[in-house]
């Protein structure tokens, strides 16, 4: 990395904590933070497995990186997540809300209240939570910053049975926009909104129909990949974004559009 993009893009002596890195979008943003010079937390709540995957491929590469496990659900184990932080590193740096899940597809009227329970805690008390635990170690960081995860489906609804997880991420972009004024100007708080890429999320609840229909609607004619979100990012945490705070960075190939 030559001087210009270093001063602009690099992540050198950072810490970074990536919730939900085991796979997808969450593991391209955590090796692209290491590959700009962050250490990386990687989390994990069940795939113990995909996550020291992570970290081997980051420090084959040069990097460094730990994983760490908790259930984000549970305010106590986010608590204790970030204690198992702040005890190894004295400080944070960079918070990246990943962790999240569709659970399931299911009417309204046929939602039930475990599930209604369970998509809500999975994608907004766990990026309450986790935020919660980390804003003393933040404020101990240096330039730190919050990315939360959000999705299309907070604009558009969300496709048939995604009502409930659409209505989470439109409060994931509530959410980082009042906490980018609450915390401003100590923390920058930004939010990462994908399209539909092409990961297990969507294998698992969309069908090679439906995600062919949905690349064939795409004005860029294709799905997304996790990579497409990681630049972002890298972006978001770096010097060149010391002036954004508020903001969410659709990443969707202009599919709002169509």
């Amino acid at each position: 990395m030559n001087n210009t993009l270093e001063k602009w893009f690099g992540l050198q002596g950072r810490r970074a904590l990536v919730t939900g890195a085991g796979r997808g979008i969450g593991r391209a943003i955590a090796e692209a933070l290491a590959s700009a010079g962050a250490e990386v937390c990687v989390h994990y709540h069940a795939s113990a497995d995909a996550a020291s995957e992570v970290v081997n491929a980051i420090t084959a590469a040069g990097g460094k990186a730990w994983c760490a496990r908790a259930d984000l659900t549970v305010a106590s184990q986010a608590n204790d997540l970030l204690s198992e932080v702040g005890k190894r590193w004295g400080g944070l740096d960079i918070l990246v809300n990943n962790a999240g899940d569709l659970v399931q597809r299911s009417p309204v009227e046929k939602f039930t209240d475990e599930l209604l329970d369970q998509v809500l805690r999975v994608n907004v008390h766990s990026a309450i939570y986790a935020t919660r635990a980390a804003i003393p170690l933040l404020r101990k960081g240096k330039h730190p910053s919050i990315i939360n995860l959000s999705s299309v489906a907070a604009h558009n609804g969300g496709a048939n049975g995604a009502t409930i997880y659409a209505a989470a991420k439109g409060a994931i972009h509530t959410y980082t926009r009042g906490l980018a004024k609450e915390l401003a100007p100590d923390i920058r708080v930004n939010g990462i909104a994908p399209g539909v890429a092409l990961t297990d999320f969507h294998r698992k609840h969309s069908t090679e129909q439906n995600l062919t229909t949905i690349a064939s609607n795409t004005p860029l004619k294709r799905l997304g990949q996790p990579e497409d979100h990681a630049a972002a990012a890298v972006f978001l945490c770096g010097a060149g974004a010391s002036f954004v705070t508020g903001e969410v960075i659709e990443i969707n190939g202009g599919l709002w559009l169509a």
